[in-house]
């Protein structure tokens, strides 16, 4: 196996499943990063996650903004309806749910000050990767792009599931990506990505290889934005 860095490889990664294995070195990190950690054992201060999970309404919709551009490059309908039960998932589930966890913590931290209703630096980076992808990609490029978040959460929080303590705010958050329906929606997105990616060229498989590994450490750094409350330079002087 080849490491994370590497841009060619003498058998890229044909499944979903080899992507994950392939960005190990970056990706076990997610499952057993601190901040959703100690939101699970209630540890987190409540401030820190306002931080989070205010940054996360403004990544969402260019997350989705993202998923609309694959179904719009999608060559068959099943790609055209993964993609497009993603975006319904993101804007009529995720995000409202991201905005009652947000108002029920707000209950508990104060209200959001304006400094957290700007991008901060790795909501900005990851925001602007996605939306590159999205402009200059194909469907595929995309499908690599999105798996990171979508697969990552599921993992953490089933991961989290026995630390889990009674929180009025951060247990909500545990249940709805532990859930089978939240698994369902990740197993759509592999099973619709597993055929097309098996069929593509080395060199491209190679590429999406990178793309995966690539939001893997975007991933982390907004993760670990979270945990430090990392504004820019300027809000914080």
């Amino acid at each position: 196996m080849t490491s994370p860095t590497s841009t060619t490889s003498d058998r890229a990664p044909r499944t979903t499943a080899e992507l994950r294995e392939h960005a190990r070195a970056v990706y076990d990190p997610l499952v057993h990063h601190e901040f959703p950690l100690r939101l699970a054992t209630g540890v987190l201060p409540p401030e820190r996650f306002r931080f989070y999970v205010t940054q996360n309404l403004l990544y969402l919709p260019d997350y989705a903004r993202m998923l609309a551009s694959g179904a719009a490059r999608a060559q068959d309908d099943a790609t055209l309806t993964s993609f497009a039960r993603s975006v319904m998932n993101i804007v009529d589930v995720e995000i409202p749910q991201n905005e009652r966890l947000r108002d029920a913590v707000v209950e508990l931290a104060g209200p959001v000050p304006e400094a957290e209703t700007v991008k901060a630096p790795a909501t900005v980076a990851y925001t602007s990767w996605l939306l590159a992808l999205a402009g200059s990609g194909d469907a595929a490029d995309i499908s690599a792009a999105l798996l990171p978040c979508a697969w990552s959460y599921g993992d953490i929080a089933r991961h989290l599931q026995s630390e889990v303590v009674d929180h009025p705010v951060y247990a909500d958050w545990i249940a709805f990506f532990a859930s089978d329906d939240y698994a369902a929606v990740v197993d759509g997105l592999r099973a619709a990505f597993d055929p097309e990616l098996a069929e593509l060229t080395e060199r491209k498989r190679a590429r999406l290889a990178d793309i995966f590994v690539t939001g893997c450490r975007l991933e982390r750094q907004f993760w670990d934005q979270g945990l430090h409350g990392t504004l820019w330079p300027d809000q914080t002087g």
